[in-house]
Formats: structure tokens, sequence, C-alpha cells
């Protein structure tokens, strides 16, 4: 009942509540997560008939072979259709409360999927802006939602049925320049692929200064409080803001929680990082909240 009551403070008194999330948040809407038995990493491998990790088809050097991009594609088509069909969780929603509350200092999100960020109040931008105001969601690896040009850096809306077959989509923007480059007889750049704005391992993240200034920023706030869920760490940047972000809230005087179904990670980089570790289904939360508000 104590612990109880010190996550019901923590998430219900913080009035600069930071949320780092990962899939695990979005598991019980049918979107897999990446890394357990049931998770994308295993079973594109088998999907796929891969000789190595399913995790190497989210790897910038899909696109260096035809074969791996057309697998890619196919892959990204069925995980948007998912995400499109997928409707937020009891988690999602006490997100949503938070922030309508105005005690969410921001929510640093890990998922492509799109649900956080579809929340009315939680909308991200893409590019993120390297000036305030910033949006409440910062999407950490960029979002299924939207496609972008290989050449040009054209961005436009996800449409499903450019991915649907063994063609990588041309860039129309980048269409459109030639053919005037044609008339008025000037010799052709070349045409630019699309690919979905999600961010690869092994490749540059576009909005990666930007969220380094929100990050620098929200840690000069002074949040009071640091909710990790549904992820289990494994990306070097997301580690760095988790490990500084809970250093602010704890110079505040403020609290740090961890839930996943996972353990934390281990190392000297963790040493009291986490105030409270609590191991299982992060959607069996909002319901606990609910019961200690009566």
């Amino acid at each position: 009942r104590q612990l109880l009551e010190f996550v019901f403070y923590t998430i219900r008194h913080s009035r600069k509540l930071v949320i780092v999330a990962g899939a695990g948040i979005s598991v019980s809407a049918g979107i897999p997560d990446f890394r357990s038995s049931t998770g994308l990493f295993k079973t594109l491998k088998n999907d796929f008939k891969l000789k190595v990790s399913g995790q190497d088809m989210f790897d910038a050097s899909v696109y260096r072979d035809a074969e791996s991009a057309k697998s890619f594609q196919v892959m990204v088509h069925g995980l948007h259709n998912l995400c499109e069909k997928a409707t937020r969780t009891a988690f999602h929603n006490l997100i949503s409360e938070i922030s309508t509350e105005n005690r969410l200092l921001r929510l640093y999100t890990q998922n492509v999927d799109g649900l956080d960020a579809s929340i009315n109040g939680l909308e991200t931008a893409v590019p993120l802006p390297l000036r305030p105001p910033w949006p409440k969601t910062v999407q950490l690896h960029g979002g299924l939602q939207t496609v972008v040009c290989s050449k040009c850096g054209w961005m436009g809306p996800f449409k499903p049925e450019l991915f649907g077959d063994d063609v990588i989509p041309d860039c129309t923007e980048c269409q459109e320049l030639d053919s005037v480059r044609i008339v008025v007889g000037k010799r052709t750049q070349g045409i630019g692929k699309l690919r979905p704005r999600i961010v690869l391992y092994n490749e540059f993240n576009p909005d990666g200064e930007a969220i380094g200034k929100i990050t620098s920023a929200d840690l000069r706030s002074r949040p009071d409080g640091l909710l990790v869920v549904g992820t289990s760490l494994k990306i070097p940047g997301v580690r760095r803001i988790v490990r500084e972000m809970s250093n602010a809230v704890h110079a505040a005087k403020g609290s740090v929680i961890w839930i996943n179904n996972d353990d934390p990670p281990i190392g000297k980089e963790f040493d009291s990082c986490f105030d409270l570790i609590i191991k299982g289904d992060c959607q069996l939360l909002p319901g606990i909240l609910s019961e200690l508000d009566e």
C-alpha cells in the first residue's frame, strides 16, 4: 500500500512530469514491441526467413540493397496498417489526463505508431522546430505517418497504397522539378525515393539538434517527476535523456519511477537513478490510480 501511494503521489502531484515511453505502452493496442519473444525482431526473422536478426530490418543498410529495401517496405506497410487500426490504451489515456491537467512537461516517445501524438493536446511537430514553442510530444525516432524524400527532403503524409508493392515510390516533387528542368532545357537532377520518416539504426537523426535543445530546456525548467515506462532503454541517446532527467528531478526533490515487464538497465550510470522499480504491465496503473483516487 505504501508503494502504491508513492506512485500515486508522484503521478498525481508532480507539476512538471516528464514521461519517457517505449513500445510497451502500445502492445495492448495490438502493436508488437521489438525485443520480446513475440516482438518484431523475432517475428520478422521468421516472416522474411532472415539469416540475421530481425533488428537488421531496422538498420540504415536496408536501403543499400534493392531486395532488403523491398522487404523493409513490405514490413512498413504492414506495420502502418496495424497502427491505423489500433486504438489508444488505458496508459495513453492516462498521459492525456495528465496533459489536460497541465502537469505534463514533456512526453519523449520512442514509438513510431503515432498513437500518443494523436491525442488532443499531445500533437507533435514534423520536423521538430529548433526554437520554442515546442510540442508536448517529442518523437525520438520519428513516425510512420510521414514520408520523406531521400534526395530533396520533401515531406508528406504516408500513403499505404504507395508502399504496397515491390516498387519503392518515387518522389513526386522531384518528378515535377525534373520535368520543369527538362522543359527549359536543363539536365535532369534525378528522382529521389520516398521512405517513412523514421530513424533507423546507424543513421543520422534529422531531429537530433532540436531534441537536444528541447531536452536542455526541460532540464533547466526543474522537472519534479519522471516516469520511464515500456522501454528497455537499449538506445544510447534515450539512456542519456533518462539519466540526465533523473538527476534534474532528484535535484528538484522529485521522484523517478520505472515501469516495465523487464528489469531496468544496470551499470554505474544508472546507480540511484530509479526511486521505485515496478515490474509489470503499465496498463494496470490507470486502474490502480483510479482506485486510490476514491
